[in-house]
């Protein structure tokens, strides 16, 4: 009786050790695909700011949707394309050079610098997207602008203004501003012709200002990505690895008895 008892045992036993072998070996590579990413992301976190994930803006529509980005209330282009406008955000091709609260009213062309003109305040940018000079109202730029026309000619380049109080055309170096009368109306930069493309474009240059790449892989990282429930999913995900570890231990101590 104690025999087959033991027999039993040893069978039952038996049985118990190759399913948890079983099941140790399949959720093992799970867990190690797990593990690697989770090594991978948090390598990159340490070093964001050599892999300068921070500046690497996320454009894939899905994420910016998923992180509740919307689109800008207005989207308009300005010489011949190459700045985009939305919501205060002027745009470079792809570089981002300034955010206002202010309406833009006119970007163009004076010499070898753009020009971005609100309200309040005359930018200078050099070819690049750098910042040169600005040229605000406490400066003399004049008040309550409603357009800019940009005269070149052989001999000088100058901006008029069109303000509510009448013209004013730039002296030397933008810093001095004369009262001036046309008998023919300037020819005031106006936005460019979009297509929905454009506007499509500019919309996703907009948003991906909110949405870095260091934002995605951190919220991966914890789990946070798709919210509470990924939370929990890594939860269990680290309770598997803690059972993984716990049953791989005593495998190996069973093992390491037998071969006594």
């Amino acid at each position: 009786m104690l025999r087959v008892t033991k027999k039993y045992k040893n069978s039952l036993h038996s049985k118990v050790i190759r399913h948890l072998r079983e099941w140790h070996r399949k959720s093992g590579i799970f867990a190690a695909i797990v593990l690697i990413f989770l090594a991978i992301s948090g390598i990159a976190l340490n070093h964001t700011e050599s892999f300068k994930l921070g500046h690497i803006a996320i454009t894939n529509q899905w994420l910016l949707h998923h992180y509740g980005i919307k689109d800008p209330g207005s989207a308009n282009y300005f010489h011949n394309k190459q700045f985009s406008v939305t919501d205060g955000y002027v745009f470079k091709g792809d570089i981002l050079l300034q955010d206002n609260s202010e309406d833009v009213i006119a970007i163009g062309q004076y010499l070898e610098f753009y020009l971005v003109l609100t309200q309040s305040k005359l930018a200078l940018y050099d070819d690049i997207g750098g910042l040169v000079d600005q040229i605000t109202v406490t400066d003399g730029l004049p008040i309550g602008i409603i357009a800019m026309a940009i005269n070149t000619n052989a001999n000088n380049s100058t901006i008029i203004l069109s303000t509510q109080h009448g013209y004013y055309q730039s002296g030397q170096h933008l810093l001095d501003w004369h009262k001036v009368e046309f008998i023919t109306e300037p020819s005031w930069i106006v936005a460019n012709r979009i297509t929905d493309g454009d506007i499509n474009t500019a919309n996703i240059r907009y948003k991906s200002q909110f949405l870095s790449l260091e934002r995605v892989v951190l919220d991966a990282h914890s789990g946070r990505i798709f919210g509470d429930y990924m939370v929990l999913f890594m939860d269990l995900i680290a309770l598997a690895i803690i059972i993984l570890s716990l049953s791989g231990l005593y495998i190996w101590l069973r093992y390491a008895r037998a071969k006594r």
